[in-house]
Formats: structure tokens, sequence, C-alpha cells
């Protein structure tokens, strides 16, 4: 309950009994807290005094609200590493997390006369009952080397399994570069944005097989809850 008598105002009680649930764990990552209404009951106090707590645990990351739904727990942001660039489906996997695709756009154009089959999907993990999307990358790979790939179905199968068991290509090396991007309405919605954010991270390049064939142009952009690991070597020599 709110102590109405304290100097402390009713939305801060409240934003700091629900921050300590979180991190308790009594409240779990990915878990729904409760809605308005059950707050509005448990805690005797107003909509009003709820939504500014909220904002306060949106504002701090603790949470992230899904119009609809309900606001969702997410404790930590995901750790991506930038050594592991792409294979998005393979490296949830090796977390034991389950990962999810939304294909946005999918066609065919031709680029400087070689045609090309353009895939967009916004990427992102599940857990309970609960999507965050992380990202979304778009991917230009050549039709002639990969004949009826746009037969597949990206949302149920990983592009890099499929180029590796259907046409015995692996992914392995990538060329890429970081630069800032506006955000757009699309970005804003899928990866559910904050108002006053501006700009995101944009990684952009090419795909090499085993054979060092450049077999995709990828473009992507990241969510603000991911954080890149970013390793490289040093030349002591100079």
């Amino acid at each position: 309950m709110l102590d109405k008598n304290d100097f402390t105002p009713l939305y801060i009680q409240l934003y700091r009994q629900l921050r300590l649930k979180i991190v308790n764990g009594e409240y779990k990552q990915g878990e729904a807290i409760p809605s308005e209404t059950e707050m509005m009951k448990l805690f005797d106090t107003t909509r009003g005094t709820i939504r500014k707590a909220l904002s306060l645990l949106v504002n701090e990351g603790l949470v992230h609200q899904v119009r609809g739904k309900g606001t969702f727990v997410r404790l930590s942001p995901l750790q991506y590493s930038i050594t592991n660039f792409g294979g998005f489906t393979d490296y949830l996997k090796n977390r034991n997390e389950l990962a999810v695709s939304k294909v946005l756009d999918q066609c065919r154009i031709t680029i400087d006369g070689e045609e090309y089959y353009q895939l967009t999907r916004a990427r992102g993990v599940k857990k309970e009952d609960s999507v965050t999307y992380l990202m979304i990358d778009t991917s230009l790979l050549p039709v002639s080397l990969f004949p009826d790939l746009d037969k597949n179905s990206f949302e149920n199968e990983s592009l890099y399994k499929i180029l590796r068991d259907k046409y015995l290509v692996k992914p392995t090396r990538s060329e890429i570069s970081l630069s800032p991007v506006l955000i757009d309405d699309q970005m804003r919605n899928i990866l559910e944005l904050k108002d006053d954010e501006v700009a995101l991270l944009k990684a952009e390049g090419n795909i090499y097989d085993q054979n060092n064939r450049k077999i995709e142009k990828v473009k992507i952009v990241y969510s603000p809850t991911i954080e890149f690991n970013i390793m490289t070597s040093i030349n002591s020599s100079k």
C-alpha cells in the first residue's frame, strides 16, 4: 500500500515498490506486471499515479510497454557481440533463447543488371508470451547463386541455415561499416522507441562465403536495447 501521509509523492512510492519487485525477481524478465486497473485496486491509487510511476520505470529501461498488451519487465538489454555479426537465430539458440522473425517485405529487384532477392525482417527474442524486437535487417542475395530462395518461409526458418543446408553455402566473413541512421516511423513502431529518440546504430556491408564469394549485401538497424561488445587486436609493434 501507499502511505498518503508520507511527504514522498505517491507515484515515487509506487515506482520504488515496483522497482524493488523487479530487481528482487518477483516480477521476472519478460513477464507482464499487473495492469493499470489491477494496480489501482492493489495500491488504492489513481490511474494518473500509476502512469507516472510506469513512466519512470520505462525511462530507466526496466520495463517496456506494448500497446494493447501491457507492461513487460525488461530488466537488462541483450548483449550482442559485433564479432557474432549475422546468424542471429543461431546466436540466440546458443543462448537457449527463442529467436522470432517477422517478414516486413520480400521481393525481387534489379541492381546494375543483376537480380536480387530483397528480404526485410524484424528480428527479436520471445520470452514467455512477450516478443521484443531488437533489429530490422534487410538482405540482398543474388538470384543467380540462390535459385528459388524466395520459396522458403523466412518467419519459420533461419536464412543462414537455408543457405548452408540447401545451397551448401556457409557465411564465414563480413565486412561491415557502422554509422548512425535517423529513425523513421517503421523503426519507431516495431522497435517501440520513445518519442525523444532520433537516431539508431546501423551496420551495413557484405557477407562472404567459404569460397570468398560475396553472397549477401546487408543492412541492419539495431534497437537501443542492444549492447555491443567490440573486440579487436592491437599491433603492439606500432
